[in-house]
């Protein structure tokens, strides 16, 4: 929680995030990223959906874009994160 609310503090970087509603849960967030100024995602917000697993910080986020985007390491059929 502390992490999210710096997240909700920043507000010159163009990444926001809360806890989805209805699902009882502070480890499920939905996160939005503003598209960097001069690139083709510019004017861009892209929605993105954030779990938060019990072992965290020892084990990573899971994170899938909900916003249709084309970038080499995210899966243009799920949206999810193909890097490692």
């Amino acid at each position: 929680m502390k992490e999210l609310a710096e997240v909700c503090k920043d507000d010159t970087s163009g990444v926001s995030a809360g806890v989805v509603p209805g699902t009882g849960s502070n480890r499920h967030l939905l996160g939005k990223i503003k598209g960097p100024e001069g690139t083709v995602y510019d004017g861009g917000v892209f929605e993105i959906d954030i779990v938060i697993p019990q072992p965290y910080p020892f084990e990573p986020p899971k994170m899938k874009f909900l916003t249709k985007i084309w970038h080499p390491n995210v899966s243009s059929q799920t949206g999810v994160s193909t890097s490692t």
